[in-house]
């Protein structure tokens, strides 16, 4: 049975988006009645060893195997680097290595410098040369590499959407937020390109508001918002939740009046699929990737000047309420995205890598 070699270094960190991305993956490999007769060998830290379950097996990984490679006991089909940062390189050059690629983020970073952008898009053209196959989490990655970097003819390429997360977990049977006494907005991820700054003149506008933001302050993007605020007096309103579990998130997204997410750049976007799985509106920008995944459903910020803010989320509020049917089109939208038909389009993948040779 062939067997498929998942690098899940990433899945140390369960509040990440690549975390989650791997963590859920997983799950629904291990969940699928159709294996298409393949194993699955997995490269977890210690603590993550088992976490699918004994239907894959399990290495741990060590820091020396960003230099020296790991080794599987079973004889590796694929291996699959589950990110395109991936340190972790199979034993063999001769075994076909796929990559799935995310973002090209690096390409937009105003902390890098123009000669730190070129090493690292260096570092990841060499993998790329390296792959027999790439997935890409949406068409605007794939055209976002194509344009930036060299895919050879004949490599397999497939465009696989990351799935939601929220719609099919049970919610708790105490929603600690079904009593927030205000209103409030939502958000989650907190660095630059989440663009939250520019929303100030919402917040203004819009007194019977406050606004919730979760995640880790990881690149101290979170003074930079509380300056913006402070301009407009409304820092009183603005709430940073920190790290919340999968549980808590369902609650913040379940309470929400609607979600923001005025990103500059996106591979995916998870947080608008996780908003609309539940019926929620969203505002986010037309960059990068948002207008595939937000679909028509979903409300744009054409701008960011103050009036385009203020007028598109006053509409799309409206729209929202006035519109009985908005919440059903919205969930049944975000349904097309799901872990269950990532991983059949996965197995496929690998099956086409495999008849490829």
């Amino acid at each position: 049975m062939p067997t498929i070699a998942l690098e899940m270094e990433r899945i140390r960190n369960q509040h990440s988006g690549l975390g989650q991305y791997c963590l859920q993956l997983g799950h629904a490999f291990a969940a699928s009645p159709h294996s298409w007769g393949l194993g699955f060998a997995c490269l977890v830290p210690q603590d993550s060893v088992g976490v699918f379950g004994n239907s894959m097996t399990y290495k741990a990984v060590k820091a020396w195997h960003k230099i020296i490679p790991p080794s599987f006991a079973e004889k590796i089909a694929v291996w699959h680097c589950m990110h395109q940062d991936s340190f972790y390189m199979p034993p063999s050059r001769k075994t076909p290595l796929a990559i799935t690629i995310h973002d090209l983020n690096l390409l937009d970073r105003e902390d890098y410098s123009a000669a730190k952008k070129s090493r690292r898009a260096a570092a990841m053209q060499q993998k790329i040369s390296r792959a027999s196959g790439l997935i890409y989490i949406s068409n605007f990655v794939r055209e976002w590499v194509h344009d930036h970097l060299k895919v050879r003819a004949g490599i397999v390429e497939k465009v696989i959407y990351n799935g939601g997360t929220l719609a099919n977990k049970r919610p708790r049977p105490q929603n600690l937020l079904s009593t927030h006494q205000n209103p409030f907005l939502f958000s989650i991820g907190i660095n630059p390109k989440k663009n939250y700054h520019v929303l100030m003149p919402i917040l203004k506008q819009f007194p019977e508001y406050n606004w919730i933001i979760a995640g880790p302050d990881g690149r101290g993007y979170r003074s930079k918002i509380e300056q913006e605020a402070a301009k407009l007096g409304v820092t009183d309103r603005i709430e940073f939740c920190g790290v919340i579990s999968e549980e808590a998130k369902r609650d913040y997204y379940e309470n929400c009046s609607a979600l923001l997410f005025p990103s500059l750049s996106e591979g995916f976007g998870l947080p608008v699929i996780e908003a609309m799985s539940l019926g929620k509106p969203v505002f986010i920008s037309n960059r990068t990737s948002l207008p595939e995944i937000g679909g028509r459903e979903a409300y744009y910020f054409t701008d960011f000047d103050s009036e385009t803010l203020i007028s598109t989320f006053a509409a799309g509020m409206k729209d929202y309420k006035n519109d009985r049917d908005k919440p059903t089109r919205i969930k049944a939208w975000a349904s097309q995205f799901t872990w269950e038909k990532a991983a059949a389009q996965y197995l496929e993948f690998y099956q086409e890598m495999l008849s490829a040779g």
